[in-house]
């Protein structure tokens, strides 16, 4: 493939993930890491995790200390919450792209590091950020570096290795160890190297991972463990290291931990990955499948197999676990892409049988992604913006480009059209779905009202939810948007803080009423949950009937 169509993919993929970093942050996740990380650099307090006001323990510090940094450098937006997680994400692009040329050729890891970057999850994930770019980077690069101390014996590998499986742990616990050592148990048993598996040296990797995950420690301990007073999850002597070590992870595998609660489903990350790793999803399943299938009488002592026993392993943990969620796939996405382009790469000799299904296939999958967008654009909007119109003729053209280069073999030209049939779709998410969806986070709208309309009002009054059962899904967006302090009042004391702003849902708002509060309503905004769309929703002939309030008000 010629340098130019290389160059053109990842710089369609670069400009469609900085228009995502402009967007504003989704509710309820999103927007809860944010305000937990400008809570952080506000107080320039690295050590506590606080949200809404209360202590928070759920996810390691990894992710907050590397966004706060960032609010105090660059200041606090949409913009600097999501763009470390984004530079995390195309470094993970990069070491996919080193290992891979590592162990294979130049051409398989091009391939690679385009399907890591164009896979679905992996752009939605760099517009609604949480954990996942930073685990997708430090994971592979803990296998990259413990590859190359594997290959080369040089310390400073195995102490870049054990740095990355730490940042690895402080970012989402100890599940994430999984996907690492399978890698390199899988690799070393399949080629018997019982010399190295064996090496006492792991025994220092082991320290060092410790070592470096010793900031973390310290920082739970000195919240949760030297403070046994505090309530957390509703009682106290809660340990932050117990938390860290065990309920995190093993409490949400057994089922049995302080965090809700979830069924599972042991199919779940099968057909989750069916539409999170498009365009390239059937593949993948295609090139494991053959993979797995031309080493199992003998084992080809040439071939890698971190890919292969790291993706398969941690999906096979996860689907055995009760708490599953379709971003949890998002960590083993580099050693998939790596396995999907292996095959690609093998139809041009090993695989010539199969170019057939492979053109069929991604074919299917292209007209897919292409019928989504005016069924989506007629459905929900009527129309299309100038800059999706834009970018559909740019992504024309280039394609037009492809068709007309004889240079390039079919099965080149059927990973172009793949690649940029989804960058087309990528750009309509980013330029016409999102932004027509956003505005109907009543917390961030209620936010910039505030902000704009009500300057002279210091502080914001807003409502608790413990006290009634109505639960305010984007009140997180409200906390890292305004720009007014905010005190919290339980709802039911509400009519004694009178002259007073309270940013309220409808719930409380009819129970006000009710217990005939007196208030005057300051901005009354439309509000939906816009992580849980449904057909009504959708459809803009019947969205309104899907609406509900949130409200502005002030106590008379």
């Amino acid at each position: 493939m010629h340098k130019k169509y290389i160059y053109l993919s990842f710089g369609l993929v670069l400009i469609v993930t900085i228009a995502g970093l402009f967007l504003d942050i989704m509710a309820p996740d999103g927007a809860l890491y944010a305000s937990i990380a400008k809570t952080m650099s506000l107080n320039n307090d690295f050590i506590n995790l606080y949200s809404l006001g209360n202590d928070w323990l759920d996810k390691p510090h990894f992710p907050f200390w590397i966004t706060a940094l960032t609010f105090q450098i660059l200041g606090i937006s949409s913009f600097t919450y999501k763009l470390p997680a984004v530079i995390f994400f195309f470094f993970a692009v990069w070491i996919t792209y080193k290992f891979t040329k590592e162990n294979y050729t130049k051409e398989t890891a091009v391939y690679a590091a385009i399907i890591l970057a164009t896979s679905l999850h992996s752009v939605i994930s760099n517009f609604d950020v949480r954990a996942e770019p930073f685990l997708t980077a430090t994971i592979i690069a803990a296998v990259y570096y413990f590859h190359l101390y594997i290959r080369q014996k040089k310390l400073l590998f195995l102490i870049l290795g054990s740095a990355f499986a730490a940042f690895s742990l402080m970012t989402k616990g100890m599940f994430t160890l999984i996907p690492i050592i399978a890698a390199l148990v899988g690799e070393l048993t399949l080629k018997r190297n019982w010399k190295t598996l064996f090496s006492p040296y792991w025994l220092l990797a082991i320290v060092l991972v410790f070592i470096f995950t010793i900031p973390e420690l310290y920082s739970l301990y000195q919240q949760f463990d030297s403070h046994p007073e505090k309530i957390v999850f509703g009682r106290n002597n809660v340990s932050g290291i117990k938390f860290f070590f065990w309920d995190s992870q093993f409490g949400r595998f057994f089922n049995n931990g302080p965090i809700v609660k979830s069924k599972g489903d042991i199919f779940f990350f099968l057909h989750t990955i069916l539409w999170a790793f498009l365009p390239w999803s059937i593949l993948f399943y295609l090139a494991t499948f053959l993979k797995i299938k031309r080493n199992v009488k003998k084992v080809s002592k040439t071939e890698e197999y971190y890919s292969l026993f790291g993706s398969l392993a941690t999906i096979l943990v996860f689907s055995l676990s009760k708490f599953q969620l379709a971003h949890y796939t998002n960590i083993v996405f580099p050693f998939m892409a790596i396995i999907t382009a292996d095959f690609i790469v093998k139809l041009k000799e090993q695989y010539k049988n199969y170019i057939r299904s492979y053109t069929v296939i991604q074919f299917f999958i292209i007209a897919v992604g292409i019928v989504v967008i005016p069924i989506l654009a007629i459905y929900m909007f009527g129309s299309v913006s100038v800059y999706f119109i834009t970018g559909l003729l740019v992504i024309a053209g280039v394609s037009y480009m492809v068709f007309k280069d004889q240079k390039l073999s079919q099965i080149n030209k059927t990973f172009l059209y793949s690649t940029l049939s989804y960058i087309l779709l990528y750009w309509f998410m980013m330029t016409d779905f999102y932004p027509n969806l956003l505005p109907y986070q009543g917390g961030v709208k209620a936010a910039r009202y505030v902000n704009k309309n009500l300057p002279e009002i210091n502080v914001i009054k807003k409502e608790l939810n413990s006290d009634l059962v109505y639960k305010l899904y984007n009140s997180k967006g409200f906390e890292f948007y305004t720009d007014k302090k905010i005190n919290r009042v339980p709802v039911k004391e509400i009519k004694n803080h009178k002259n007073e702003i309270f940013f309220i849902n409808e719930g409380q708002f009819e129970w006000l009423q009710k217990k005939a509060v007196p208030m005057e309503i300051v901005e009354k905004i439309d509000y939906y949950p816009i992580t849980r769309l449904n057909i009504k929703f959708i459809d803009k002939n019947t969205r309104e009937t899907q609406l509900s309030n949130n409200y502005i008000v002030k106590i008379k």
